[in-house]
């Protein structure tokens, strides 16, 4: 048998010579050509493995990236470029864990790395985790004071945790290396919102988006933001447009997905299901949680620093403690026919589920404190939750619906599985109906199981509703409860109303839908029935 040629070196070295001259000329096409000839003669060639790879990366094709990129890396792995670079691939590709992975291998390998020690902390915080985040630009501005990126991004950390003072002064600093910097312009104006300082938020708003190269996410930002100025100095006709350019920004972002829990199809479940899960289940020696629910902007968070005042309470801020039970069992009618067919051993293996992700993300929880689990969507699986614990309550929070659904369109949500249905007015209010729909059927058969709590009424009369609901929690009068905006300052809160509950309570919410009465026409008779329900006639 003929003994395979060695390979040409020089035919190689020419190879990859042209290939590397082609790519930082920007011609993708011959670079990866004369990449992949070259590995058509060395196939295990680290180098041109990683220029194949920065190819298909710059060219868009992350997955194939990414796999270049990692075989490369298996090569070479502590070439902290290639690992840098397959960090980038691994995110754009979608594969968080992996692109954390590598970027903390680069890490490792140089802690000088800053852009890969940045990357980690823009990825941690997309996680949520914002205490390994703030570490990570704390980290990078520590070997590089002029890192704008970082700046940015730390400052963004520390106004939604509303330690404003060094939040300014961060976005400072990245406004002063970059002018034009996204996340830095955006903080500022959320910080000139805050302030009340309302024109020079729009003058920062419509300069940024001026910018061509404004990503989507960060156009919908500044639209929804440029709406909340108009709309604070009393400007529908102007606000109104730039909510809706915030939606069509945001719209850019979705990717295709099949529908989760949160879809439309589970709330139609749980309506035609209704009867059977509210019979009582089997009883339990279990610890009984405390639900707070109701729907994204009807004052949850809000009622979630007033109840985390009190000693004798830990609250747990939209959490997916239930996805395992949900997930095997409302997305068809066979899974929701076995979970209500199941015995008491099954619905204990259920009862454990819960409580270990309590556990991982409240890992302090006392036994002798009322455990509030405050999410609002969970509202359309009230019926499932008591079917699951028997003897759990329900604060069931209200508001005007018109105000409810304006609001959401307002919001420039992050697109989760729900809150890529706030993406038109119709949709919103066709979501809302749907799951208040099963939550106001269900507060209304579980009787004294329900507190039933209107946000006008809470901003109306603090005291009052706070000493109803800690009746309600068969809890002892404490007026820290009173004290939300200490509460929730130095906390992440994960939803937009985080920079409102460290404000004194206002009444400018109330009632706000009268300014955009002619744009809320359309939805008006799908919400006409809460509103006679809830009594906001």
């Amino acid at each position: 048998m003929a003994e395979r040629a060695p390979p040409d070196i020089a035919e190689i070295h020419r190879l990859m010579s042209e290939a590397a001259a082609a790519f930082s000329r920007g011609n993708l096409q011959q670079a990866a050509q004369g990449a992949a000839r070259t590995l058509e003669l060395m196939p295990n060639m680290p180098e041109a493995l990683h220029l194949l790879g920065l190819c298909f990366l710059h060219g868009g094709d992350a997955p194939r990236a990414t796999l270049l990129l990692r075989h490369a890396a298996l090569l070479r792995p502590a070439d902290v470029q290639l690992l840098h670079n397959l960090g980038i691939a691994s995110k754009d590709a979608g594969d968080v864990t992996g692109a954390l992975g590598a970027f903390t291998r680069a890490v490792m390998q140089d802690p000088a790395q800053v852009e890969s020690r940045f990357n980690l902390g823009v990825l941690s915080e997309e996680a949520g985790d914002t205490a390994a985040a703030e570490l990570a630009y704390r980290e990078v501005l520590m070997r590089n004071r002029r890192h704008a990126g970082a700046a940015a991004y730390l400052a963004g950390v520390l106004e939604q945790r509303s330690e404003l003072e060094e939040a300014a002064h961060w976005s400072g600093v990245a406004l002063e290396l970059s002018p034009g910097e996204p996340v830095a312009n955006l903080t500022a104006a959320q910080l000139d919102l805050r302030g009340g300082r309302l024109e020079q938020a729009v003058a920062r708003l419509e300069s940024l988006l001026g910018q061509s190269a404004l990503s989507p996410r960060n156009r919908g930002l500044a639209a929804a933001r440029l709406g909340a100025a108009y709309d604070r100095l009393d400007q529908p006709d102007l606000a109104w447009p730039q909510f809706a350019a915030a939606k069509a920004a945001l719209r850019e972002t979705v990717r295709p997905q099949n529908e989760g829990v949160y879809g439309f199809a589970p709330a139609a479940r749980m309506q035609r299901h209704l009867d059977a899960l509210l019979q009582p289940g089997p009883a339990t020696e279990d610890p009984q949680p405390v639900f707070l629910v109701g729907f994204p902007r009807s004052g949850t968070t809000l009622l979630d620093q007033i109840l985390s005042g009190h000693p004798g309470v830990q609250t747990l801020e939209e959490k997916d403690t239930l996805q395992d039970v949900l997930q095997a069992s409302v997305l068809d009618d066979a899974d929701l026919e076995a979970f209500l067919a199941a015995d008491t051993a099954a619905l204990a293996a259920w009862h454990r589920a819960y409580w270990q992700r309590v556990a991982e993300y409240l890992p302090q929880r006392r036994a002798d404190a009322v455990f509030v689990d405050k999410l609002p969507l969970n509202s359309v699986f009230m019926p499932l939750m008591q079917r699951l614990f028997p003897a759990a309550r329900f604060i069931f929070a209200l508001r005007d619906p018109r105000d409810v659904v304006l609001s959401c369109f307002m919001q420039g949500f992050d697109l989760n599985e729900a809150m890529r249905h706030f993406l038109s007015l119709e949709e919103t209010a066709r979501y809302y109906a749907a799951v208040m729909q099963v939550g106001a059927e269900s507060a209304e058969r579980l009787g004294q199981r329900v507190h039933r709590v209107r946000y006008e009424d809470v901003v109306a009369d603090t005291e009052n509703e706070a000493r109803r609901l800690l009746a309600f929690l068969d809890l002892a009068w404490d007026p820290k409860v009173l004290e939300f905006q200490k509460t929730a300052r130095g906390k992440r809160i994960n939803t937009p109303s985080y920079s409102q509950v460290t404000e004194p309570i206002y009444t400018r919410a109330k009632g706000r839908w009268t300014k955009y009465e002619a744009q809320l026409a359309p939805v008006l008779p799908a919400l006409e029935p809460f509103i006679m329900r809830f009594g906001y006639l």
